[in-house]
């Protein structure tokens, strides 16, 4: 027996019908379906980020004079009557006698710098010399050589000989910032110690960390020496210079 095919406009209706018939049936599937697998789920997570950007600080207080740090304050070296010599450091800090401490605190990670320098002008007309309230002279330690503001070099009677007067400081072993100091000042010593004239003018990187410090700040001890040979005539006098130091971040 034979069956007879749909007409082709039918097939075309049917086929139209087949695919109604299917999609709608698929959104009835997504619409039930969907809410089912939400109400059966017993926990959901969701994650957010709480950030901050902490930047850097630094702060700097320095003691000369042994009563508590304050700017503008005097370290009085032990004088002296027409020659001596105010002695090396040799592991012997005494704050107010023959050295400052100056007090590092930052938070940044990479560390600080601190730096010195004379003031222009200070105690007098002239720069990088102590001078007296009459105009005298206590010239740099080895002011006429091209490194003597970036090297130190041993005090002794070759660097100071005996015509000669003369001040410079240096970093105490024991400060924070000596071991990754970018000068090399070697160890505090009771001869040959290394000591250094201020700069001038630019500033001079004396010492340096490469981390924060701790909350109550890391010490630096710059001590100062001076000293006028026996067979040099230094006038009478209160000689003076006003040194800046100067913390920055890396």
């Amino acid at each position: 027996m034979k069956h007879a095919l749909l007409a082709p406009g039918r097939r075309v209706r049917v086929l139209s019908v087949g695919l109604a018939a299917s999609a709608g049936l698929y959104v009835l599937v997504a619409m039930v379906a969907e809410p089912m697998r939400a109400f059966g789920a017993t926990s959901d997570s969701e994650t957010a980020v709480v950030q901050i950007a902490l930047g850097a600080s630094i702060g700097l207080n320095c003691d000369a004079n042994g009563g508590g740090a304050g700017s503008g304050e005097t370290l009085a070296l032990t004088g002296f009557n027409d020659a001596g010599d105010t002695g090396p450091l040799n592991s012997s800090v005494t704050i107010g006698t023959n050295a400052v401490r100056c007090n590092v605190r930052t938070n940044n990670t990479t560390g600080y710098n601190l730096a010195w320098r004379v003031t222009t002008g200070s105690g007098g007309t002239g720069t990088g010399y102590m001078i007296n309230q009459f105009e005298d002279k206590l010239h740099p330690f080895r002011y006429t050589q091209s490194d003597a503001y970036s090297t130190p070099t041993a005090w002794n009677s070759t660097a100071v000989p005996s015509t000669v007067s003369a001040w410079g400081g240096r970093l105490a072993a024991a400060s924070a910032g000596y071991a990754a100091s970018p000068v090399t000042w070697s160890a505090d010593a009771a001869t040959n110690e290394k000591w250094m004239a201020v700069s001038t003018g630019a500033t001079t990187t004396i010492a340096r960390e490469n981390t924060e410090t701790a909350e109550t700040g890391n010490n630096n001890d710059i001590g100062f020496r001076v000293e006028v040979g026996g067979d040099k005539i230094q006038p009478t006098g209160t000689y003076r210079a006003t040194v800046t130091f100067t913390a920055s971040t890396q």
